[in-house]
């Protein structure tokens, strides 16, 4: 101690005497010599009184709150202000765990900084390695300091983004105050280093410094946001007033407040992160769901056509050509009631293939091996229409020279069709009626009935039977008996895409009548055959295409050797309320057929249930429950 009493008399420096006296005094303090320490410690704090006696008062204040200065004077610094840091380290702790809102904790640390440590402004300044703007993961009261005095701005640099910026009023400092040393910020972060100055403008390390300069700083403190061994950020303090204003001891401060701050940010960069990943979880399961959606109305689509598939390589309904919509949805009710005993009307216009379809029926269910008995019930006079269907016994009437039987007797086991049954006389219909509600007839001239159970009943007509009841020309009792079930068959215009089957169907089978090679229809015959109104409907077709074949010069039929009437009405195009009329009427026949069970009316029609619900809602055929 001795030499080193010597040294510091002959360099002459209060300072370095000051300390001297302080080590001096602290190991003599070791050395439990009080007296003496107590002695050495008294001439320190006179040498350092020395020093702070030339200071002005406001830095003198300053001086005096240096941690070893004050514990020199008497005890530890400010202790009412460290119990206030210590307070204000908790709160911003307890916010930590409290809250997820990155933001909040930046506002309550930095509001905290000021208060503490006499500040004007403050900001949390944190870095970005690209000169483009990225996705802000944290708040950002502006997105970058390029309008420093001495920002650099160039490309592939470190840029400072400025998260939060307040004032002593604990208010959010305007875009306009913005403006900060960007040279001292950028030289804390790199260097990771704490700088504090009590006077800037006179502080030899800034003369270079523009910005400094620029907006005339004086006292400033910044240190830098570490975490996980990286530099985040900073954390700066100034005031542009006032020279002194901050200690050593408000850097350690500060830094106190950047190890929460680096917190608060690590914890809004995992949640910013885990929000990402959240979307991006949710996002795809959305786009998964959508997949699935697809891919199960892509599955119904072809379970539908499997069925249908299936239905056909069941009941192939090989006489009955055209599978347009309207004629699927028929075959698909003739196959639905062709394994029951229901009684069965056809209607639709002269010509479109009643007969066709009601051997369809016959072919397609279990009486398959009976026999078919077709009766044109408009082709006999009432008298012998009677006979004819329930028979007559020996002697009934004049030419009944033996017992017949009747067409029910022959029909056993089969079905019986039941041609033009709209035409029927009335008489007849009161014996009809009883033999289908009854399952019994009465032949002409007997006095016993005659069971004809295993009897299957099958109807045509070409007349609206709802307006023959109206007007008094059929039964309204037998018209509820022989509709259980109703398959309209549409006429030939309303589904010209049946056209080119049809006619190819038709020509295949006279060249075979002729004994000649099969004709082909060009494709010019086709369209000009697609292209008429068909009032005779097959039938009609059928009379054309036989002409055809017996014209064509050669195998083939072009337009030339089609002949239609030249005054054959055009075809006429359905509005959109006869057309969502006649859907309507086919909707509501293939639900009462499936006892409204939607997935077999789906699968009949060749319908995806979701389009199938639409129209059923848009036709108001949805049951309440």
């Amino acid at each position: 101690m001795q030499r080193g009493a010597g040294l510091v008399a002959q360099v002459a420096q209060l300072e370095l005497h000051a300390k001297h006296e302080e080590v001096s005094a602290e190991a003599l303090r070791q050395r439990s010599a009080a007296a003496l320490a107590e002695r050495h410690r008294t001439a320190a704090i006179e040498c350092w009184e020395r020093i702070g006696s030339t200071l002005p008062a406001e830095l003198a204040e300053v001086f005096w709150r240096h941690p070893r200065r004050a514990a020199l004077r008497g005890g530890p610094a400010r202790p009412a202000a460290r119990m206030e840091l210590v307070m204000k380290l908790l709160e911003i702790n307890r916010r930590l765990s409290s809250t997820l809102d990155a933001e909040e904790v930046l506002r309550l640390a930095m509001d905290a900084a000021i208060e503490l440590t006499g500040a004007e402004r403050g900001f949390v300044i944190l870095t970005s390695p690209s000169r483009e703007p990225r996705e802000s993961r944290e708040p950002r009261e502006s997105r970058d300091s390029s309008n420093s005095p001495d920002s650099p701005g160039r490309p592939g640099k470190v840029r400072l983004e400025v998260a939060v910026a307040r004032n002593l009023d604990r208010e959010r400092v305007g875009k306009s105050q913005l403006k900060f040393s960007h040279g001292i910020a950028k030289r804390v972060v790199e260097r990771g280093e704490a700088v504090l100055t009590v006077d800037a403008l006179a502080d030899a390390r800034f003369h270079g410094s523009a910005s400094v300069h620029a907006l005339r700083l004086r006292s400033i403190v910044c240190v830098p946001i570490r975490a996980h061994g990286a530099v985040l950020g900073a954390v700066y303090l100034d005031n542009r007033f006032q020279r002194g204003k901050f200690a050593e001891g408000d850097a350690d401060l500060l830094g106190a407040f950047a190890d929460q701050i680096a917190v608060a940010l690590h914890n809004g960069r995992l949640m910013a992160e885990l929000r990402e990943r959240t979307r991006a979880l949710e996002e795809e399961q959305r786009r998964v769901a959508e997949l699935m959606r697809s891919q199960a109305d892509e599955i119904e689509r072809l379970s539908h056509e499997l069925e249908r598939t299936r239905a056909d390589a069941r009941r192939d309904f090989p006489e009955i050509a055209g599978r347009s919509a309207p004629m699927r949805a028929v075959l698909a009710l003739c196959e639905r009631v062709a394994e029951s005993d229901v009684t069965v009307t056809v209607t639709g216009e002269s010509g479109t293939g009643k007969e066709l379809v009601a051997r369809a029926i016959h072919a397609g269910g279990p009486r398959r091996g009976g026999p078919f008995v077709a009766v044109n019930c408009a082709a006999l006079p009432e008298a012998l229409l009677e006979s004819e269907l329930f028979g007559h016994v020996k002697g009934a009437f004049t030419g009944a020279v033996r017992d017949h039987g009747g067409l029910f007797l022959s029909a056993r086991g089969g079905t019986l069709f039941l041609d033009e049954l709209g035409e029927t006389p009335i008489g007849v219909q009161a014996k009809l009626l009883r033999a289908l509600q009854e399952r019994s007839i009465r032949p002409v001239g007997s006095d016993r009935s005659v069971p004809v159970a295993d009897v299957r009943v099958v109807c045509a007509t070409n007349r609206d039977l709802r307006e023959e009841v109206a007007q008094g020309r059929f039964r309204e009792d037998l018209y509820y008996r022989v509709s259980v079930i109703e398959i309209r068959l549409p006429p030939l215009r309303e589904r010209p895409d049946d056209i080119p089957a049809i006619a190819q169907a038709i020509v295949e089978k006279l060249s075979a009548r002729q004994g000649r090679p099969a004709f082909r229809l060009s494709r010019g015959a086709l369209r000009r055959l697609m292209s008429y109104g068909w009032p005779g409907n097959v039938r009609q077709l059928e009379n054309v295409l036989s002409r055809a074949c017996v014209l064509a010069p050669g195998p083939e039929i072009g337009p030339a050797d089609i002949q239609l009437p030249a005054a054959a009405p055009a075809p006429r195009a359905r509005s959109r309320a006869d057309y969502r009329g006649a859907e309507a009427e086919r909707l509501r026949a293939a639900l009462d057929l499936a006892r409204w069970n939607v997935c077999e009316v789906s699968r009949s029609l060749g319908i995806p249930r979701t389009t199938l619900y639409r129209k059923l809602a848009r036709y108001g055929l949805l049951r309440k429950e």
